[in-house]
C-alpha cells in the first residue's frame, strides 16, 4: 500500500466525509474497516455518521470488540439505534452491552420506535429543568453539566411531562430564589414519537423554531428533535442516497480521484 495513496484517501475522508461515505459504501466492508482504521477517531465518526446505517452495520463484525465499543461511542444514540436495526437480532444485545448502562436503556427505547417515525431519531441526552427548581438550582445544574447546548431548555414535572420551556438568557436575568415555573413559557410545541417523518417535516411546529420536544404516548418527554435530523432521516429512506451524491464539479473531481485511490488501496484489484 503506497503511503502517498493512503494519505490522499485520508485527506479526502477528512475533508469530504459525506462524499467519501458514498464511495466507501460501494466497497467490501472488510476493506472499509481497514481504511477507516488509519484515521483518527473523530475523523472516523464523521464518515460513519454520513454512511447509510445498513452499511455501517456490516462494518461492526469486522472489528475487535474494543474497536466496536470505541466506534459506537463516536455516534449519538439515534445513529446507534438506526445501525442496530440492521444487525441480526441475536447480535443486538451484544452491541448494546458495549454501551454504558444508561445509554443501553435509552437506545433500546429508540429501537422500539419504527425508523420511519420521529421517535427513532430524537436526541435523548438532553438537559431538562424541574418545575420545582429555583433559578439558583437551575444554574447549578447547567454548570455541573458544562452545558453548551441550545439556548432554550425544557421544564418537566414529576411525571416527566413537558410543562414549559425557558431561555438560558432569561435565567440570567432572574433572582436566584425565584422558581423557574413562575416565568417559563407554558406553550411548548411538541411531536409524538410515533409521528411519521414525512408528516413531521411539514408540521406547523417549525414555524418559529428549529427544535421541538418529542413525547411518548403518555405525553412523557423522551427528547428533542431538530429539523435537520428529519431531513437527514428521510435521506436514509431514499434508495438514491446509496449512490454517489455530487453537487459540484469540484466534488465530482474529488470523488473521482478518491475512487481511483481506492482502486489502488483495495487488495486483489487487477
Amino acid at each position: 500500500m503506497s503511503t502517498l495513496h493512503l494519505k490522499l484517501a485520508q485527506h479526502f475522508m477528512q475533508q469530504e466525509p459525506r462524499a467519501a461515505a458514498r464511495r466507501l459504501e460501494l466497497q467490501a466492508p472488510e476493506v472499509v474497516t481497514s481504511i477507516l482504521g488509519t484515521l483518527e477517531d473523530h475523523e472516523v465518526g464523521g464518515v460513519l455518521k454520513a454512511m447509510h446505517p445498513s452499511y455501517t452495520a456490516q462494518l461492526l463484525p469486522n472489528l475487535e470488540q474494543v474497536q466496536q465499543a470505541r466506534w459506537l461511542q463516536l455516534l449519538n444514540l439515534a445513529d446507534i439505534a438506526a445501525i442496530l436495526r440492521h444487525v441480526p437480532k441475536h447480535s443486538t444485545d451484544t452491541y448494546l452491552a458495549l454501551l454504558p448502562l444508561k445509554k443501553q436503556t435509552l437506545c433500546r427505547m429508540l429501537i422500539s420506535y419504527p425508523d420511519y417515525t420521529v421517535g427513532a431519531w430524537v436526541e435523548t441526552d438532553v438537559l431538562t429543568l424541574d418545575d420545582k427548581m429555583s433559578v439558583e438550582d437551575a444554574m447549578l445544574r447547567l454548570k455541573k453539566r458544562t452545558y453548551r447546548g441550545p439556548s432554550r431548555l425544557y421544564v418537566v414535572d414529576h411525571q416527566r411531562q413537558v410543562v414549559g420551556q425557558i431561555s438560558i438568557y432569561e435565567l440570567l436575568c432572574r433572582s436566584g430564589g425565584q422558581l423557574v415555573a413562575d416565568f417559563m413559557d407554558k406553550k411548548v410545541p411538541s411531536l409524538s414519537g410515533y409521528t411519521e417523518l414525512g408528516s413531521a417535516l411539514s408540521a406547523s411546529v417549525w414555524d418559529r423554531q428549529d427544535q421541538v420536544a418529542v413525547v411518548n404516548r403518555k405525553q412523557g418527554f423522551i427528547g428533542t428533535l431538530q429539523h435537520y435530523r428529519i431531513r437527514h432521516a428521510l435521506k436514509h429512506h431514499e434508495v438514491e442516497q446509496i449512490a454517489p451524491l455530487m453537487s459540484s464539479d469540484l466534488l465530482d473531481a474529488y470523488a473521482s480521484s478518491f475512487a481511483n485511490v481506492l482502486d489502488l488501496l483495495i487488495p486483489g484489484k487487477p
